[in-house]
């Protein structure tokens, strides 16, 4: 008699193990099902409380959603707004939360001399038009007027412009006249740690 009890309490157990797994995944399903057709296609909707053992399995579900919700806010992009993306996730990986704000809310435009300094842009783009012809590189990556402190405390204006090829300090009070450049594959990380 003891034996049978047991036994039937353990097929009861199963029995209700496998009808809260089932329970659970039917629930999921409909709380998911028209997803695709909503707004936010479905990140308001609340998933439903796992029984323990499918614990890591909801872990995993909720990873395989995320991915294909990210996947559809990034399928329509254009090329140019898919860079921007991949850019600021890789900031996001390389920084860990040490800077605060990023400006992931606006379009990084990366040369941004020409934006920020609308009176010496002429000089700065003539520069860089003659770089570019010198040193073929394709594209600016990047650039910005920066203020340089040295070992003196002493506090001078620079600009740098980053290419797919070189690393340029120019002089914004010379016209943009370069002063030191270093090909990307020289420089190592930290950016800094290579003396410029």
């Amino acid at each position: 008699m003891r034996y049978r009890r047991m036994r039937a309490a353990l097929i009861i157990l199963r029995a209700y193990r496998r009808y809260k797994v089932k329970s659970y995944i039917r629930e999921v399903n409909r709380r998911f099902k028209n997803v695709r057709s909503m707004k936010d296609h479905g990140r308001h909707v609340k998933w439903p409380t796992p029984p323990k053992v499918l614990r890591r399995f909801e872990d995993a579900m909720k990873s395989i959603y995320n991915r294909w919700w990210a996947w559809t806010k990034i399928k329509g992009l254009s090329p140019e707004e898919t860079l921007q993306v991949r850019a600021k996730v890789a900031s996001l990986e390389a920084l860990k939360g040490q800077r605060a704000d990023l400006g992931l809310q606006r379009a990084w435009e990366g040369n941004y001399v020409k934006r920020d300094s609308p009176d010496t842009a002429s000089s700065f783009t003539l520069v860089s038009s003659e770089l570019q012809r010198k040193d073929k590189f394709m594209r600016v990556l990047f650039s910005c007027n920066v203020r340089k402190i040295n070992r003196f405390h002493k506090a001078e204006d620079r600009a740098l412009l980053i290419t797919d090829r070189h690393l340029y300090k120019m002089d914004p009070l010379r016209q943009y006249k370069p002063m030191k450049n270093i090909p990307l594959y020289n420089v190592r990380h930290p950016l800094f740690t290579t003396s410029f």
